[in-house]
């Protein structure tokens, strides 16, 4: 079977790079092909949107590029480094330092204050910068909410928590899975710009897996998944 290469352009060094990836799945009585002989390298400061049917292994996909899962066959390459090489406590160590994660659920630590929440990765990496952290919070419009806990702040407030957390550490690879998911619209538009234009500010790559066709249109480019081939949209 040939494979196409999925480039969204040409680039002397990517972010991110699958090589010739398989990867599939059983699901109670479902088969589930996530990826088949699949190819796709995103660059530097790039963003794309990752779009596909419930089911189709958006969230496998962005697991296996953040080596929170593996591949049955193929390469995984994140900033240069195969991380199918890496121990499990190098792999952690390597995630820390160079990814950031926003999730659906914005798992902020119950105990802790927004700032903490925030800072926790960057603290854990030992690059926390009091005054990045503190423009960023001014960038995300949560300045006034640093002291609260998360009881005490709304769905859209712990997102923006969430996502400076996934910034702090200044990573080059940000992967957000459906990250307004659990907002209003209206919230979910102001909060996916704020993450657009923070993670450009970064200079970092974001991918941004979404059901959404509104929220897609804030990425550059638009990628859809579907029984294991990643096509442009």
């Amino acid at each position: 079977m040939s494979t196409a290469v999925v480039f969204t352009e040409i680039f002397k060094a990517a972010m991110f790079e699958l090589k010739h990836i398989d990867k599939s799945f059983r699901d109670r009585d479902d088969f589930i092909n996530v990826a088949q002989d699949l190819s796709w390298c995103l660059g530097s400061g790039e963003s794309v949107a990752l779009m596909g049917e419930s089911g189709a292994g958006k969230t496998t996909l962005m697991n296996i590029i953040a080596g929170l899962d593996t591949v049955d066959a193929g390469e995984v390459w994140v900033d240069g480094v195969q991380i199918a090489e890496l121990s499990q406590s190098e792999l952690t160590a390597f995630r820390r330092n160079h990814i950031g994660l926003i999730f659906q659920k914005f798992h902020l630590v119950t105990a802790l204050s927004a700032w903490d929440n925030a800072a926790l990765q960057a603290r854990l990496a030992g690059v926390f910068d009091q005054r990045f952290a503190t423009n960023l919070f001014e960038m995300l419009g949560i300045s006034h909410l640093a002291h609260r806990r998360p009881s005490q702040l709304s769905g859209g407030q712990q997102q923006r928590v969430a996502i400076a957390r996934a910034l702090m550490h200044r990573p080059k690879l940000v992967l957000a899975d459906e990250p307004t998911g659990n907002l209003d619209e209206a919230t979910s538009a102001a909060v996916i710009e704020l993450l657009v234009s923070a993670a450009a500010d970064a200079g970092a790559t974001l991918v941004v897996v979404t059901h959404s066709s509104a929220i897609a249109s804030h990425l550059g480019h638009v990628m859809r998944l579907g029984s294991g081939a990643l096509t442009p949209a």
